[in-house]
């Protein structure tokens, strides 16, 4: 920022960390669910848009955080069965299907009322990887201002719903294994202060093994699609869930960098200047959250499943955050896996499908 010198902006920040720490305190013995991913989302949030600045996580704190996540919402899979994974594509297809649709309208929406470009539009909306897209943004040579705000804001929006729903939908179900490490006032080894050297060990050893096997094939957002199917190797092999299942500060520390991730990249600067097309922006959020929940109801009467899994296994977009919730509610390992299958099919559409429209504009 401007004017602000380096010294200076890591007090700010240290400042801010430490109200928001104060605040996921106070929400933990509250019972609030998540609480270090809501207070850090709402105390950098506000910090982002009062003093017009935009707060985003280091690169080479946000990976291991995003590892620790995945290892979360891992470990459930190990236990479920395949039978039971493979009885999860037809939610996890309806649920595509319902998110590429209002996607695609919105991209076309942004094309013809807000004069963006086709490559600009079909990155901003599609509702998965938001890092990821913003790279696409540049390689493609597509509007990277345009296509990070869009990305970011609903995420924003959709992580801050999460915790709305998760009041209204009520308790969801048994599957997701270990206890919540974000929230719930837990003592001893779960509770949220708790250091224990193995999980940090078996976030070090995942952390490597991706970075190895990106090296050799390379994945879109590898950390997470890798860590998922690799914990699952690692326990099948025999590994002890103990190094496989972060808890204590480790996943505290995890959720609070979400939190900021989701909460620190919207300015006021960012949304005036692309103020003419918030209204379709904020209209396609609704309409695919409001379409989720339409899909979660039809999936949860289909599988009978909690409504709560279910919706959280359809939110379009905000990964992390959402598998966050879902292991710190106990949630099933449908959410896992058809969040996953969402997200590699957003990568696979953004990657393509803007080279064929730019090809077919050029025709």
């Amino acid at each position: 920022m401007p004017g602000v010198t380096r010294p200076r902006r890591l007090i700010e920040v240290a400042g801010v960390s430490l109200c928001a720490g104060l605040l996921a305190v106070l929400c933990v013995h509250l019972g609030v669910p998540a609480p270090w991913i809501v207070s850090f989302l709402l105390v950098f949030g506000a910090w982002a848009v009062v003093g017009d600045r935009r707060v985003t996580p280091p690169r080479s704190a946000m990976t291991p955080a995003q590892v620790v996540i995945s290892m979360l919402c891992a470990v459930p899979l190990v236990d479920v069965g395949l039978r039971t994974v493979v009885s999860f594509a037809w939610p996890a297809l309806l649920s595509t299907v319902v998110t590429l649709t209002v996607c695609g309208g919105a991209a076309v929406l942004l094309t013809r009322w807000a004069r963006v470009g086709p490559v600009t539009a079909v990155l901003s909306t599609l509702a998965g990887g938001a890092s990821a897209m913003t790279m696409m943004a540049r390689d493609l040579d597509a509007d990277a201002r345009f296509v990070t705000l869009t990305q970011y804001l609903r995420l924003t929006l959709v992580v801050l719903t999460i915790p709305v729903m998760v009041g209204v939908l009520g308790a969801p179900g048994d599957g997701a294994g270990g206890g919540g490490a974000g929230g719930g006032a837990a003592t001893g080894p779960d509770a949220w202060w708790a250091v224990d050297w193995r999980p940090v060990v078996g976030v070090v050893g995942v952390y490597v093994l991706v970075r190895l096997i990106a090296a050799v094939v390379p994945v879109p957002s590898p950390f997470l699609l890798l860590s998922i199917p690799l914990v699952v190797v690692l326990a099948a092999v025999g590994v002890p869930e103990v190094f496989l299942l972060p808890h204590g500060l480790v996943t505290t520390l995890a959720y609070a960098l979400v939190g900021v991730q989701a909460g620190g990249t919207l300015t006021w600067s960012s949304l005036r200047q692309f103020a003419s097309a918030l209204p379709i922006i904020v209209g396609a959020i609704v309409t695919a959250l409001a379409g989720c929940l339409a899909a979660a109801w039809v999936i949860a009467r289909g599988m009978g499943l909690p409504l709560l899994d279910a919706y959280l296994a359809t939110t379009p977009g905000g990964i992390y955050a959402v598998l966050a919730y879902a292991h710190d509610a106990h949630a099933g390992a449908v959410v896992t896996v058809v969040q996953v299958v969402r997200v590699v099919v957003m990568l696979v559409v953004g990657a393509y499908i803007p080279v064929l429209l730019g090809r077919w504009a050029r025709c």
